[in-house]
């Protein structure tokens, strides 16, 4: 702005150059405090929390369709339940098996680390893990309930299982595929009986996150690095050949813990910091 024109030539000398007012001071003062205070929190726009791109996962907004959101499932406790009632939290979810001995286990300690951060960040009240079986025949809720020990899972876990058929709606709609196979020889021992095992399953690895309105949200396929992910020492011993290589061959690994806490800091619209 320019100010308006006068006819006296400005005066040189000290004593008539006027001082910025305190009130002015005050101002500039208050406007970096804020800029300062804004960086610290995250509070410009260049430092909202985006998704991996790509190469990690598949960003989509698609709401669950009512007869999957309200199929019935059962939890550890033998309760009867369904996706619907997770609605008001982000739900990171997954499929497994509790007698997998070469992806499932390493999943698990991975997203259990997620959750240390999440719950760390005093997220735990919003965000929601579950893990649904594509082994009904022998996850029943109280092999479940006995996993959680198994991997000592947090607070805001739940495990899910269900009849055949309602399991196979649910996990074919998130695109599951899963099918039962010979046992290897000679045969794993089961980690809570102590006896052979009669059977296996391949199964896809699958991580699937739902916003709070129930709306699926980004997709992960494969199987996650293993490297540093804290495995108790049940989990380890239970690994098989392959389940120890996975630990160490990234590879062929889709994914990171880091990024799969990526995906929760964009949908919580919160930096969460790594617990790892």
């Amino acid at each position: 702005m320019t100010s308006s024109p006068t006819t006296d030539a400005p005066s040189t000398s000290g004593s008539s150059r006027r001082r910025p007012s305190r009130l002015v001071l005050a101002g500039v003062l208050g406007v970096v405090v804020l800029f300062v205070i804004a960086l610290m929190v995250g509070g410009t726009s260049s430092s909202t929390p985006k998704p991996p791109g790509a190469n990690v996962g598949t960003q989509l907004d698609t709401a669950l369709p009512p007869d999957i959101a309200n199929t019935p499932l059962v939890d550890e406790t033998g309760r009867t339940t369904n996706l619907a009632a997770f609605k008001g939290k982000i739900v990171v979810l997954t499929d497994f098996m509790t007698l997998c001995q070469e992806v499932c286990p390493i999943t698990t300690a991975v997203l259990n680390q997620v959750d240390e951060a999440v719950t760390k960040a005093g997220l735990a009240d919003k965000v929601q893990f579950v893990d649904i079986t594509v082994d009904p025949a022998r996850d029943d809720p109280a092999r479940l309930h006995a996993y959680r020990s198994f991997a000592k899972l947090l607070p805001n876990w739940t495990l899910l299982t269900g009849t055949p058929e309602n399991l196979g709606t649910v996990l074919k709609y998130f695109g599951v595929g899963y099918e039962k196979t010979a046992e290897e020889d000679p045969p794993g021992i089961d980690w809570l009986t102590g006896k052979p095992l009669t059977y296996d399953l391949t199964h896809s690895d699958v991580l699937i996150y739902l916003d709070e309105a129930g709306h699926q949200r980004f997709v992960i396929q494969g199987m996650p690095g293993g490297s540093g992910a804290a495995l108790t020492d049940g989990e380890l011993s239970f690994l098989n050949d392959e389940g120890r290589s996975n630990l160490t061959d990234a590879a062929d690994a889709s994914w990171t813990g880091d990024q799969a806490l990526q995906v929760v800091s964009w949908l919580s619209k919160k930096h969460i910091k790594s617990a790892s």
